[in-house]
């Protein structure tokens, strides 16, 4: 298998923990490879990740590679990739401010700042289901088909993304949307960016892209 994926993960698994948007225990990390799946093992804290630590499945969750066990979450990353032809990567981690929106129920469905709204668009939140369930897989599943960013409620957070560094750069924009939405109840509430002001900002996006 590749071992550069492997290091790839591991490596994320460091990052996330020292940028605070993850603790070690939790969270997990996938990179979607063809018709492989390359997984953080259950148990092993993402700041101590070695690339021989990385589990190798398929879709079927059968370990083709690794002496682990996968995330008890795989169940949510093989649907996403099915769902998600455009997804190669996935994060789920426990932002604390982010997760104390997702503790408090509450997603974010309003455009209030320019950088998120075009990095991660609407976040709703998932209801709550038990870690690992087929229920969680069933929401998530369903939920990131329109979103790359889930609120998981009572539980964490979710990004996606085409590669390791734009699912990274999500979970952190999202955080930091979350203590933006914080501050800005506390200067008296947070106010949405008018709707032909959004179709501008779109617009020149896509101007630039081209």
């Amino acid at each position: 298998m590749k071992r550069k994926i492997k290091e790839d993960i591991a490596l994320m698994g460091k990052r996330l923990y020292e940028r605070r948007l993850n603790g070690g225990y939790g969270g997990n990390i996938s990179v979607k490879d063809n018709d492989m799946i390359y997984i953080t093992p259950s148990g092993v804290p993402k700041d101590i990740l070695d690339y021989s630590d990385i589990i190798v499945m398929d879709f079927k969750g059968n370990i083709i590679e690794g002496q682990g066990k996968p995330s008890s979450e795989m169940l949510f990353h093989i649907l996403i990739y099915k769902v998600r032809d455009d997804v190669s990567t996935i994060i789920h981690a426990h932002p604390p401010i982010a997760t104390g929106f997702a503790i408090a129920h509450r997603p974010i469905l309003e455009p209030v700042h320019e950088e998120s709204v075009v990095m991660l668009g609407k976040v709703p939140l998932l209801p709550y289901e038990v870690t690992s369930s087929k229920e969680l897989a069933k929401n998530v599943g369903e939920a990131i088909k329109e979103h790359n960013a889930l609120l998981l409620a009572n539980h964490g957070a979710i990004t996606v993304g085409d590669s390791l560094e734009k699912a990274f750069r999500r979970m952190e924009e999202l955080e930091n949307l979350c203590e933006m939405l914080l501050v800005a109840e506390a200067a008296g509430g947070a106010k949405r960016i008018r709707a032909e002001k959004l179709k501008e900002l779109f617009s020149l996006i896509k101007k630039r892209n081209k």
